[in-house]
């Protein structure tokens, strides 16, 4: 599967392409930093350039968790952004971070009311399993 790389943040956060899963993922290093915000808004305006139906948000790397401002927002305006970017799914890569699941549970719940699927995974291949499964309609 090939990687296209979007951008990177130092620090925060990587963000590629996997086209045949018509994925993006977001390999997040910290998300206790200011610049989170705005990396998702970024990553936004990349999903809908690209025609990104999944949205991959991989925690192994156990980047923390966000503020309670920053949950609040990436349940509500992030949730619209992902939206308004043509994105139906997102799926969580905890790894082994008990941490990283807790943290992802708040984000979820916003994707989930918003209208988004949302799923969970242990490793980058599930995940990219099941988003190749989105855009092909055989999971939503």
């Amino acid at each position: 599967m090939s990687i296209v790389p979007l951008f990177s943040v130092p620090k925060v956060v990587e963000v590629v392409f996997r086209p045949e899963a018509r994925a993006v993922i977001a390999h997040w290093d910290s998300l206790c930093t200011p610049e989170a915000r705005k990396a998702i808004e970024r990553a936004a305006d990349e999903c809908k350039r690209v025609g990104a139906k999944t949205w991959i948000v991989d925690l192994t790397r156990n980047p923390g968790v966000p503020s309670q401002e920053d949950l609040v927002w990436m349940g509500t305006s992030g949730v619209t952004l992902a939206r308004k970017s043509g994105l139906v799914a997102v799926i969580n890569v905890h790894g082994e971070s008990a941490l990283a699941s807790l943290g992802s549970k708040r984000w979820t719940k916003g994707a989930s009311d918003g209208g988004m699927s949302t799923y969970d995974c242990k490793s980058l291949a599930d995940a990219l399993q099941l988003a190749t499964d989105v855009a092909a309609g055989r999971a939503a």
